[in-house]
């Protein structure tokens, strides 16, 4: 499970190709139907940006079942 994140030379420019591959996978974290599937996509999501993670767990928590809330909260100290 690797990320290979965008180096272009333009930090900008390779931000903003690391949040659309966010973007375009965080769907899947949603759609997990297991906890285990969740933690591989949860896992995946943190390499590509850990900050767009956390916002995206606090904006969709009422969408994500309890159990796996909990795999997200051992992995941040803020609160989700």
């Amino acid at each position: 499970m690797s990320y290979r994140r965008p180096d272009t030379g333009n930090s900008m420019n390779d931000y903003f190709s690391a949040l659309s591959d966010f973007q375009m996978l965080s769907s899947h974290l949603l759609d997990a139907k297991n906890e285990e599937s969740f933690e591989v996509w949860l896992e995946k999501l943190e390499l590509i940006d850990k900050r767009s993670l956390l916002l995206f767990l606090r904006k969709h928590k009422e969408e994500i079942p309890e159990e796996h809330l909990r795999l997200a909260r051992r992995r941040f100290s803020q609160k989700i």
